[in-house]
This record gives structure tokens, sequence and C-alpha cells, in this order.
């Protein structure tokens, strides 16, 4: 989220910058659920046969089975759960679970290119029309109370569509292609402005229990200490210092395992960065944790903690958020009280010791990913996605 031959167009397109507090707060969620139907579809719609069956990295599964996936997903919930019927759920599960379907199968499993797309609207709008029968946001049902399983299911379409989306991008970069607009910063977008954040007792997770994720839940009252942190991401520019000063080759600024990731896996530079193309002043991505933490280290601070990153956030001293995935310190972990839902594998599985946190999106995510209290959550080697890096310092220093 491989070989591939054909070549994609330019349809997957970066994620509309809008409001997210506005988008979720006031939308109706069957018509942006429908909006995310849409667009899943035409990113499908325009990539080749090819496309839709290639892998543009080994962690990544093909744009077709990201369509089909999302299209069972709602099968699964709005038919077999709701309405008794599963027999959409048990013909497809064999390949769209990905628990069963090892990803490097995934495309050859998939059917032609206009079967794919002419199944997937029709069977969306009949998701559509049988949800519309069974809505009731007053019912006592946990999955229809307040439109719990809608919420879900728009959440859950937006986090495939940035996956398409960072897919179509990889391709597009390893051939040439019109990639997506860089996730630019703009005027003073290299400056290192630090902002002081107070301590105290603060909240932290979702407000709203209905739009918010199983692991964002309950809502926390948690003590941060006095801290600062960087007003912007790191940018290309202040990535090329860290480079220049021979970064990638001093293990002072790595931890043992992060130094022993990079000599054995090669890295001297972020993923798929041009060290010649790169624009200064945009942000830097494709970084994994370790180097992340090699950069703060560099530059005398260190990750920030999710509760200090959604502290900041929230208290609005945080400047190009939404940009560029940002790593936290801490490892993914449930919070005192969690509860799963709308099923036990939701999160838990990811609970491992082996997850560390991002926070903030992307330019390729939807709004309601780029929420504050939103978790992402991805192992420290994760460097094929859009994930940038916001140091944090003592206050000591």
């Amino acid at each position: 989220m491989g070989a591939r031959a054909g070549r994609p167009s330019g349809r997957a397109h970066e994620g509309r910058h809008r409001d997210a507090a506005t988008v979720t707060s006031t939308t109706d969620p069957l018509r942006r659920w429908r909006d995310l139907q849409r667009e899943l579809v035409g990113a499908a719609a325009g990539q080749t046969e090819d496309c839709l069956r290639a892998q543009a990295h080994a962690d990544l599964s093909p744009i077709g089975w990201h369509l089909e996936h999302c299209v069972f997903v709602e099968c699964v919930w709005i038919r077999s759960a709701l309405l008794d019927d599963h027999g959409i759920r048990d013909r497809l599960a064999h390949r769209c679970l990905p628990e069963l379907a090892p990803k490097s199968g995934r495309g050859s499993r998939l059917p032609p290119r206009q079967d794919l797309l002419r199944w997937s609207s029709e069977t969306m709008q009949r998701n559509e029309a049988l949800l519309r029968r069974v809505r009731d946001p007053e019912a006592a049902d946990p999955l229809r109370k307040g439109d719990r399983i809608l919420h879900f299911l728009v959440s859950h379409h937006a986090q495939h569509l940035e996956t398409i989306r960072t897919i179509a991008l990889r391709f597009s970069d390893s051939e040439g292609g019109n990639a997506p607009a860089p996730a630019a910063g703009g005027a003073g977008a290299a400056d290192r402005s630090i902002q002081q954040v107070a301590g105290g007792v603060t909240c932290v997770g979702g407000a709203d229990a209905v739009r918010a994720h199983d692991n964002e839940l309950p809502r926390l009252r948690v003590r941060v200490r006095e801290f600062r942190i960087s007003r912007r991401p790191a940018t290309n520019r202040a990535w090329d210092e860290f480079v220049a000063a021979g970064g990638y080759q001093d293990p002072r600024w790595w931890t043992p395992e992060g130094w022993r990731w990079r000599r054995r896996a090669g890295v001297e530079a972020p993923d798929a960065w041009r060290r010649a193309a790169a624009e200064p002043d945009d942000f830097v991505s494709g970084v994994s944790r370790h180097e992340a933490g090699a950069y703060a280290r560099f530059r005398g601070g260190r990750l920030p903690h999710e509760h200090e990153w959604e502290t900041a956030m929230t208290a609005g001293l945080l400047s190009d958020t939404g940009r560029v995935w940002e790593w936290c310190a801490n490892r993914f972990h449930p919070y005192p009280g969690f509860r799963p839902f709308p099923y036990r594998e939701y999160s838990l599985p990811w609970f491992d010791g082996r997850h560390y946190v991002l926070k903030g999106g992307s330019r390729l995510s939807e709004p309601e990913v780029r929420r504050a209290t939103f978790r992402n959550y991805y192992t420290p080697t994760t460097r094929h996605i859009l994930s940038g890096v916001r140091v944090a310092y003592d206050c000591s220093v």
C-alpha cells in the first residue's frame, strides 16, 4: 500500500484539502459514503488492466484488490451483519479477506477489469439502497445507532482511497509520469521555528464515539510535560543537510536497531528520493521511523509522543499538518478501557509492540483521516508511504 506492465493515468488525484471538522460534523455520512464510492471506482477506472493487477511494492496490494475489498466490506456489514445475507461474503472471502489472500497473489485472482468495474458500481448502488432501507440512527443496534457502521465505512473507504493514490503515485514516479503535486510547504517552509507547549492535563482521543475508531476511544485525560515542537515538518532542504553531514553514515544518530536496519537495507536517503530533483521547501517523505528518529537526534531533538503531537495540534500550534504522516515516539497501544469495534481484529492485532503511531495524514488523505485524534500505525522500517517527521524538544534543550 513487483513488476508491472502497462502505465497508470493521472486520475488517482490527491485528497481534497477540505476542513476535516466540517466534513465529519456537518456532511451527511450517506452522501459522503456515496462520494467515496464514486472516487474509488473512478480511481480504478483510470488504470489499465495490468495496472489494476500489479503490485507497486511488496507491502502494497493491487489497486483492483482495494476496490473489490471495499465493495466486499460493504457487503459484509450491510448484507451479512444487518440483513443476514451471507452470499457475497461467502463467495468472495477467499480473495477479499486479507488473512485469506496473500498480497503476492491478489492481482491474479481479480476478475477482468471491465467486469470488476461494472460489478463494483452495481453492487455499491445496491448496497446504498439496502442501507437506506434499514438505516435508523435511533436504533438500539450498535451498528446502526448514530449511523456508526456508516461512519466506519466512510473512514474505511477513505483509507483505501489513500492507498490507491499511494500506489498510483509510485507507478507514476517510477515511470516519469505525472504524479500528484508535491507536499509543498510554500514560503518559509524551510524555517525551523519552534513552538513552546505548556504542560498540564489535557484530553486526547475521540470526542465523538460514533465517528471515532475503536483505537481512539475512550477519550482520556493525560498529563503532558512542557515541551517544544517544530512548527513545520522537516523539508527536503533540512533533510539534505542531514545527508550532506553524513547522517546516514554516523551511528551516533541511530538506535542500535535502526543502525542495523540501515546497514542491512543499504539505506542512504528517503524512499524514492531524487536529491537533485527534490524541491527544497517541500516536506520530505518516504522516511522510516528509524530515519525519522536519527534525523531528530541530529537536530538535537526527538520524536514527539502522540499525546504531545495531539496536544499541540488541538492548541493550533502546528502548521502544515496533513501534508505528510508524522512519526511519533510511542508504540501503537490500546487506551485504558479500549473496546473493539466493529470486530475484535480491527485494531487488536496491531497492539503487538511492533507498530508505532503516525499522526496528521498526508496530502493523499481524505479529511476524515486528517483529524487530530486519528492514529495511523506502521512498523518502524516502513517507508513506502508519505511519512515524514516533525521534531520535538525537551524544554531543557
